[in-house]
């Protein structure tokens, strides 16, 4: 009985149009282009997130190849990467007001251009995690804080890139 249920469900979901998020073909990318150029506006967090996304573009079988010598503009287009910030904040602070957890966030817009026209855009797309640890540690050891920021931001960065990469395939 609960396999004739499963299926029935299965069904259902399926032919409802329903489907993850990030899995099969983007309906974003207009029908006939054969390649895309990635760029930023230059600043030092976009370049990060830039080579992040580029990496992630290559894992991915249902885009198209980076190959920015397209012979027609309509079979091209260009993602750009557009107000890209990491913030590293205090977000809890003990009894003598000494912080004792901090956010890392990186975020940023994702937008699609064809002939120099905005088709589609992400929307603002943010990677965040806190750190932790006791007021003592913190204090006595910031260089501890500085080390695992820098591990973490490196991990932010990649999820941004593939959160940006999964809005772009689901079209969400």
């Amino acid at each position: 009985m609960k396999l004739i249920l499963y299926l029935v469900v299965t069904l259902m979901l399926t032919s409802c149009g329903y489907h993850l998020v990030g899995q099969g073909k983007s309906n974003v990318i207009p029908e006939g282009v054969e390649s895309a150029s990635l760029t930023s506006q230059g600043a030092q967090q976009d370049k990060a997130l830039l080579a992040e996304l580029r990496q992630a573009w290559m894992q991915r079988d249902a885009l198209p190849s980076l190959n920015v010598e397209a012979a027609e503009a309509q079979k091209h287009v260009s993602l750009r990467i557009e107000g890209a910030s990491e913030a590293f904040t205090p977000v809890a602070f003990d009894a003598s007001g000494l912080a004792i957890q901090y956010r890392l966030s990186v975020s940023g817009i994702l937008q699609m251009y064809q002939d120099s026209k905005l088709i589609w855009g992400s929307g603002q797309v943010v990677s965040s995690a806190d750190i932790f640890g006791d007021a003592a540690a913190l204090t006595n050891n910031p260089a501890s804080i500085e080390a695992e920021r820098e591990a973490l931001i490196e991990q932010l960065r990649k999820q941004w890139a593939q959160d940006a990469l999964a809005r772009l395939q689901s079209g969400f």
